[in-house]
């Protein structure tokens, strides 16, 4: 394990590097200052081949002579469009951007493990990978990286990563095997009317009121239709539609997420959905269009790679969580390798606010657990050492 005074040495870096990259919040595949900075800071740690991957990604490999396995560590890069309202002498430098889902922090520590890595080299008995991901957020940045090769050359065994958690206080990890996070689906639905004058509403067909039936009714998908021992959440969070208050409006909009933790439940929710848009439609005499947008798979660990995690970790500092309807990218890495996923608490400190909230923060002293556990996956200290 880690010495106690190794790890808290690099507190001073760690501190400066969040906050550096916290200063240039960059929205998904636009993230070119954070790329710059972080090929600059991987520049002088040694690493065999650092590369530009998915765009505005890096990959950065440290070849082991010898090696059977390749593991691999994720962090994602790009900050939310949300402007914000913290007053901190680090706030975003960007209008309108702030990282307020805390990459920042997640790549201060594949950072901070890649200085560990450097000095210990000589320690390595296997390859390792940092991936540095763009567009987690909402656009699938994982399957970009995994497209450009990011678990090949050389090819992957193991990949971990882990998100800052305001549910879990500071200095503790949360896991659990299984589903821990949500798949996810973004969703579209329009209905198709047809203007009239609202004097003579009989000559059109319309959409408001076809779309008011539907929300309405699109609620029995979960509540008549799911088993209610299953997780599974549908939500409509945008409707938009018409154009004057004396014409029958010809077309709503409706933008909707749905949230499950098993796909199986997934499919036989979706097919809900389809035949209740379908059947209202009909019956009011619109159409109603229907659009699956980017979809997340859920994560999902597997017990057997939980149980070897604790040998890492001091167990007395590991919560059994329940899982999240929040879902993560990360996911398409478990679907290609054996994949490994947690949460990093940061409740406590100066940290008062949810993730995507304006006035998110965080003490930066959390992210060192996560360079602790990375470092011990990757048997960097022996231990004669502790």
């Amino acid at each position: 394990m880690v010495p106690h005074n190794v790890i808290s040495a690099l507190e001073g870096d760690c501190v400066r590097t969040r906050r550096d990259l916290h200063a240039i919040p960059e929205i998904a595949f636009n993230e070119y200052k954070t790329q710059e900075y972080v090929l600059a800071r991987l520049a002088t740690v040694g690493a065999d081949r650092v590369e530009k991957i998915a765009g505005t990604g890096v990959k950065a490999v440290w070849y082991t002579p010898g090696a059977e396995k390749t593991i691999a560590f994720r962090a994602d890069m790009d900050a939310l469009a949300v402007k914000e309202k913290n007053e901190t002498d680090y706030v975003s430098r960007h209008p309108g951007y702030m990282h307020g889902c805390g990459h920042d922090g997640h790549m201060t520590i594949l950072l901070m493990l890649a200085e560990m890595i450097s000095r210990r080299r000589e320690r390595l008995k296997v390859n390792v990978v940092l991936l540095f991901q763009p567009g987690e957020e909402g656009r699938g940045g994982a399957r970009r990286v995994i497209a450009d090769g990011g678990l090949e050359e050389p090819h992957v065994d193991l990949i971990l990563g882990c998100h800052v958690w305001p549910q879990v206080d500071k200095g503790r990890i949360g896991i659990r095997w299984g589903a821990q996070m949500a798949q996810t689906c973004e969703l579209d639905f329009v209905v198709h009317g047809r203007s009239a004058h609202a004097a003579s509403p009989q000559l059109g067909v319309d959409a408001v009121v076809c779309a008011a039936e539907f929300i309405s009714v699109i609620q029995t998908a979960i509540t008549r239709n799911v088993d209610p021992h299953q997780d599974a959440l549908l939500t409509i969070g945008r409707i938009d539609g018409g154009k004057a208050r004396n014409i029958i409006a010809d077309r709503v909009d409706l933008n909707a997420t749905v949230r499950v933790l098993d796909p199986d439940v997934y499919s036989h929710l979706m097919s809900r959905v389809y035949d209740i848009a379908e059947g209202t439609a009909r019956a009011l005499g619109a159409r109603i269009e229907v659009n699956e947008l980017l979809s997340y798979p859920p994560v999902i660990n597997p017990r057997p790679l939980v149980e070897k995690f604790y040998e890492y970790v001091d167990r007395s500092f590991v919560d059994l969580v329940e899982p999240s309807m929040a879902g993560e990218d990360f996911a398409f890495y478990q679907q290609k390798t054996p994949g490994l996923f947690f949460w990093l608490g940061i409740r406590g400190g100066k940290n008062h606010a949810p993730l995507h909230n304006e006035q998110f923060d965080f003490d930066e002293d959390a992210l060192l657990g996560a360079v602790e556990i990375y470092c011990n996956i990757l048997g960097l200290f022996g231990q004669e050492e502790e």
